[in-house]
Order: structure tokens, then sequence, then C-alpha cells
């Protein structure tokens, strides 16, 4: 899966991969091996990357992820490939049934919403951990809760319907 992260004007493309229990993260010509770990309940974190330690704690809201590491704060904007996409034809999105669907399997982490629910676009409904990281899945637009066909702790195959919005 390709991802787009962008701080300030500096955009970089990562592509994520696992080769066993490692996982590769690629950008441009650089490659970095990584092992990720949640610290406790909360959303703190314990990496190593190339064999570096690091404590990181991150703020998910939708696509924008807030990152603290050694003592300073960044604000990063995160999209994978399939919202990029979607972004793309935005002015070309039609109304009606939208459903929100598992790009790959994974652990339902979190429902964010329920049935009748009022929802914006950009808001996360469903939190996904997939490759031992937590994906924000989004409403791609306004509208109204009408089912949600996953519950927390949830085993989700790729393609799984997650939420249907109207």
């Amino acid at each position: 899966m390709k991802y787009v992260a962008k701080i300030g004007d500096d955009e970089r493309e990562f592509t994520f991969e696992r080769h066993g229990d490692r996982l590769i993260a690629r950008s441009g010509e650089q490659t970095f091996e990584l092992d990720i770990v949640q610290v406790g309940e909360g959303e703190a974190l314990s990496a190593i990357v190339d064999g570096v330690s690091y404590d990181i704690v991150t703020d998910v809201d939708g696509r924008d992820v807030t990152v603290q590491l050694r003592g300073e704060r960044y604000s990063v904007q995160v999209e994978d490939e399939r919202e990029r996409a979607a972004a793309a034809v935005a002015g070309n999105r039609q109304g009606g049934r939208r459903e929100l669907r598992a790009a790959m399997p994974g652990i339902v982490v979190d429902v964010r919403v329920a049935v009748g629910e009022q929802v914006e676009e950009g808001q996360t409904l469903v939190v996904l951990e997939a490759m031992k990281m937590q994906n924000p899945l989004s409403a791609e637009g306004d509208g109204t809760v009408t089912k949600v066909a996953v519950e927390a702790g949830q085993a989700v195959a790729a393609g799984a319907l997650l939420v249907e919005i109207e």
C-alpha cells in the first residue's frame, strides 16, 4: 500500500511491505526496517528504525496526525493511495448510498459511529489494524449512517463491508 505524508510543503511517498516479522518502508531510494509496537492502551509507540530506538506519541484525527518525537511535535497529513484517488475525483462524487469497505484484512480496533448518526466528510468512522498499524477509515462525504456491519475486536477480510452511509 502506498501512503503520502506531507509536513508543510514537503511531501513524500512511502510503501510498506511485510517480510515475516519485519516491516520494510521505502521512500524514493531510501529503505527502512521498522519494528513498531503500541505501548499500553494509548497512542504511544515504541519504534525501532534501522536499529535505532524511538519513543513516539501520536494523535490521529482523520488524515491529520500529530507526532511527538524527541521532544518535537510535527503535524503530518497522511493519505493512502485510495484516498488520494478519491480526492482527485471528489468533484464527480454522486450522492446516494456509499459503502466503507476494508481495503485489506485486519482487526477492527474501534467503531466510532452508530446507525442514525450524522457524519461529515473526513470524519473517522472505523479504525482498522493491519500489519501492526492502525488505519483510520474516514467518510468520503457527508451523510447519515444507515448500517454498521462490524464491531470492535472483529476480524475482517479485504473488501468486507464496514459501514453504509446515505
